[in-house]
């Protein structure tokens, strides 16, 4: 057989029904989830068949460092009885990621692929949590997306990931004409500075900059983001009320503690704010509300960027909760909004919007992405088998 392209080889491996196991793990300050799957190749234009073998949550303070707790993974009897060999490992981190290592930000662990990969023998790939989510889209069925939209999933075309949580994690997704896959490229810009929309959205703006000094985008797009929006509407009845004159006067509405910042008047948690604004709470309503036209804008900001015709989709854990008042349409008109953006509207509304139920879809992109190291290393293998004359042709 000649092997001309990559393409050519990977399906020339795919019909050998080679059997692996890959290691997926989705690491927090809290918990460390780590699951065992056995693939399959199916055979060319064929997904390999995946089946989780097993899975388990472990404490993070049970375990002095990472490696010990994976040991503890792989000495449980169900991994130890798996026949495939253990090719490749994806581990979604929540924290900064260079060099495929990772410091955690809430606990002692430090989480390094290369020292991981040393001693256990396969291949381990960090990732950022977000850009393993931003890996898990493309896998999705329309069982875990919500469609705000009619607008259709362009083929290849850019896609855009971004989920409030405890921060607003965001990703583009590009397709990759030589892996036949998206590649994902995560990013920061939830630290960009907030832009306000109208007067009530300009006071909050004021509010938190009085509390944090700078109002970026995700002091207002996330956990934390919603109580400050709903201590802000509780600060003062003011910006509760018709239209504030001018900007000038927002500072001077916020009342003041003597170390001149704002007070936070009666403090909530972002889920108490959330249940309270399904039961109908006045107060609680409205500051979701703000919440989510804050989200759907910045969704639209997003697209625009990269004309994401493929797609725009919201993850994390905030938002599906909420989906009783996104239905309201709050969301979408902020995405589109013909008054901020009246040249570029028809062009958001090609876009397809969704939001994401699946609460798996991080450790579904660390399987995709440890299935694609696998790829890689059979590409590499047959690379190196293949006559040189083969393999140039």
């Amino acid at each position: 057989m000649r092997l001309n392209s990559n393409t050519q080889i990977v399906r020339a491996l795919s019909l050998s029904g080679a059997t692996h196991s890959i290691i997926t793990g989705d690491i927090g300050g809290t918990n460390a989830r780590l699951g065992l799957w056995q693939c399959i190749d199916a055979g060319p234009g064929n997904s390999a068949q995946q089946t989780e073998v097993y899975s388990e949550t472990y404490p993070t303070s049970a375990f002095v460092t990472f490696e010990d707790c994976l040991q503890a993974f792989l000495d449980e009897s169900e991994v130890r009885s798996s026949a495939a060999a253990i090719k490749a490992a994806a581990l979604a981190v929540a924290g900064a990621v260079e060099n495929n290592r990772c410091p955690m930000t809430n606990i002692s662990w430090v989480i390094d692929g290369k020292q991981l990969q040393q001693r256990f023998n396969f291949q381990v790939a960090v990732l950022n949590d977000f850009e393993a989510v931003g890996y898990g889209i493309p896998a999705l069925g329309a069982g875990d997306l919500v469609p705000l939209t009619d607008a259709p999933m362009a083929p290849e075309a850019p896609k855009v990931v971004m989920g409030p949580g405890t921060g607003l994690g965001a990703a583009q997704l590009f397709w990759d004409s030589g892996i036949q896959g998206y590649t994902v490229v995560p990013g920061e810009g939830a630290h960009a500075t907030f832009a306000p929309r109208g007067w009530r959205q300009m006071a909050l703006t004021a509010y938190v900059t009085a509390r944090v000094g700078h109002c970026e985008i995700e002091e207002v797009a996330c956990g934390r983001g919603l109580e400050l929006i709903y201590e802000f509407l509780l600060s003062d009845p003011t910006f509760r009320g018709p239209a504030i004159k001018s900007i000038s006067n927002m500072r001077r509405l916020a009342p003041q503690r003597p170390d001149n910042k704002p007070t936070s008047g009666v403090r909530k948690l972002a889920p108490e704010i959330t249940a309270e604004a399904l039961e109908g709470d006045a107060m609680a309503t409205q500051a979701v509300d703000i919440f989510l036209s804050i989200i759907g804008a910045e969704a639209g900001s997003m697209a625009l960027r990269c004309l994401a015709r493929g797609g725009v989709f919201i993850a994390g854990g905030i938002v599906p909760r909420l989906m009783e008042r996104v239905k309201t349409g709050v969301l979408l008109d902020s995405f589109v909004n013909q008054t901020a953006r009246p040249r570029f509207q028809y062009l958001l509304q090609t876009m397809p919007l969704f939001v994401v139920t699946n609460p798996k879809v991080g450790l579904i992109g660390s399987k995709e992405y440890a299935m694609r190291l696998v790829r890689d290393q059979q590409l590499q293998q047959a690379w190196a088998d293949a006559p040189a004359g083969d393999a140039l042709q």
